[in-house]
């Protein structure tokens, strides 16, 4: 038995080693599929910037902010309503928009009127319309006195406070103050 291989008999039934996979390789596809990832996710992220903020008013306007009314207007087409509060003021933006002095007096009582024109001059003078969205919450104080507080992003801190009064079943803003 000098013609066997030195392990004996064992050794001629055995199978030649199948490769073994290289773990580089598996290292590789793993950090390929993270980077695509990662790629696809920043490329989904940059086309979405622009409307985050819009995605998150629905959300929120949805769950946490059921209480704000989403307030919009055509700037192609006047719109005058005094019949709610929250309707005064979509009146006084779309007013101020429209460069309408009338319809701003109509709006105001006293000495809020000469500051209103002020703001309709300027608002001639201002650059093209962007369309108008904000969100806004009456609160009722009586049947003669509200508060409408307006913001322009439901994130933001600051906005605007209309008081109204009611005269003869139509609201008119009384003051503006910002809130901060």
């Amino acid at each position: 038995m000098s013609g066997l291989p030195p392990d004996g008999i064992a050794g001629m039934h055995q199978e030649p080693e199948a490769p073994q996979p290289d773990t580089r390789i598996r290292f590789l596809r793993v950090l390929g599929i993270i980077w695509i990832i990662v790629v696809v996710l920043t490329l989904a992220g940059a086309a979405l910037a622009p409307y985050l903020g819009q995605i998150a008013d629905v959300a929120l306007h949805q769950t946490v902010h059921r209480q704000w009314t989403r307030l919009t207007f055509d700037a192609e087409r006047p719109f005058f309503d005094l019949s709610t509060p929250t309707r005064a003021v979509q009146s006084y933006y779309s007013a101020l928009y429209q460069g309408s002095v009338a319809n701003i007096e109509r709006l105001t009582q006293g000495a809020l009127r000469e500051q209103m024109r002020q703001r309709v001059a300027y608002a001639r003078t201002a650059p093209a319309f962007t369309p108008y969205r904000s969100f806004v919450r009456a609160e009722m104080r009586g049947d003669h006195e509200a508060v409408v507080l307006e913001k322009f992003h439901l994130f933001w801190k600051h906005g605007l406070r209309f008081l109204l009064q009611r005269d003869a079943g139509d609201w008119h803003i009384v003051h503006i103050e910002t809130i901060l």
